[in-house]
């Protein structure tokens, strides 16, 4: 460099200091970031544990609005069975006009029925394709497998896998780590600090006065070359409140990585319960449906139907016991929906992603 005031005198310098980091300065800060890193880990993991648990209860919608798509066009197609046998003994009176208008009623409104379920099957296969990340445009098939996960019924040892397993409880216990980490870097922070430094320079001046070179004689400008080379310590002195700020933020963090994780486990033992009481709840409804009602159900109504078609009953009644079955069929189809979905959200309870 050169003075602003004098481009006569000229100055470069260069040097570097090198901080000796005393009272492990530097393992505290690599220890921080190394469980900063862990932590990260454990929420992206957490992410994907809930968005496994997401594709799963749309999976087991988008299944259950396709088995009531597929009872509801069965229904149709033996109404519009009905409806041709019906004209004919309309037209030859045997039966009044009135019970054909009933049926027409009953195949409108199960028209109306498969065009709401068929709109909430078609938007729930495009969320499953967006949280899937399939391009909207391409066919998914789901293949109807809407049975239970597999899944432990001990209270007990759920919630200890729980515990154990939760990638979200695991984050807030890492974050409390990191904190205490923290506290302990912001103390080694306001320890005896010292550096080591080096510096090499070359100051110049250039005179107006001339003289002549020792060797020619010749007249040249008088000019002084200085060389400087420098070495020492650096030593900073911690005072009284150095670095208190630091320490006082670090606790404060400390403090709320602990709340956070004492609030994740209250929270985790009410899912474990209120999944496992859903499990139980939808297990005891099948287990009802299972031990005959469908089948009776079914029968009411095949017999029903046969009675009609020899004209011993009334097409009023066959509606009336068709309209029985399809409440029955749906709120079954309701059941092993919130059967399947209730081991799922146990599932993810526990902290398990995968299938």
């Amino acid at each position: 460099g050169s003075s602003v005031n004098d481009r006569s005198m000229n100055d470069l310098s260069a040097g570097v200091s090198l901080p000796l980091e005393l009272g492990g300065r530097r393992s505290s800060r690599i220890q921080v970031a190394e469980k900063e890193f862990a932590r990260m880990k454990l929420e992206i993991s957490d992410r994907e544990r809930r968005l496994a648990a997401e594709i799963r209860m749309k999976y087991a919608e988008a299944i259950e609005a396709a088995r009531t798509l597929e009872l509801i066009k069965q229904l149709g197609d033996l109404n519009f069975q009905d409806l041709t046998l019906l004209k004919a003994r309309v037209d030859e009176g045997v039966s009044p006009a009135v019970d054909l208008n009933m049926l027409r009623v009953e195949i409108g409104k199960l028209e109306t029925q498969k065009i709401n379920v068929e709109s909430r099957r078609s938007l729930t296969i495009d969320e499953l394709k967006n949280l899937l990340g399939f391009p909207q445009d391409e066919k998914l098939t789901l293949k109807d497998d809407l049975n239970p996960l597999q899944t432990a019924a001990n209270r007990d040892e759920l919630l200890q896998q729980a515990l154990s397993n939760r990638q979200d409880l695991q984050a807030a216990r890492a974050a409390e780590s990191v904190s205490k980490s923290m506290i302990e870097e912001a103390g080694t922070e306001g320890k005896l600090d010292m550096s080591l430094f080096t510096e090499i320079g070359r100051q110049s001046w250039r005179f107006d006065q001339l003289g002549s070179n020792i060797e020619t004689g010749a007249p040249e400008r008088i000019m002084m070359r200085n060389y400087v080379l420098k070495g020492g310590v650096t030593i900073m002195l911690p005072t009284r409140n150095r670095h208190q700020g630091n320490i006082q933020a670090a606790v404060a963090v400390g403090d709320q990585a602990r709340l956070r994780r004492e609030f994740l486990e209250t929270m985790i033992r009410r899912e474990i319960s209120a999944a496992l009481t859903k499990y139980e709840t939808a297990g005891r409804i099948i287990k009802t449906y299972d031990e005959g009602l469908l089948a009776a159900s079914r029968d009411t109504l095949r017999v029903m139907r046969a009675s009609y078609e020899l004209g011993h009953a009334r097409i009023s009644e066959v509606l009336d016991a068709q309209r029985r079955l399809l409440e029955l069929q749906m709120t079954y189809i309701e059941a092993v929906r919130d059967l399947y979905t209730a081991a799922s959200e146990l599932k993810t309870a526990t902290g398990a992603i995968q299938h």
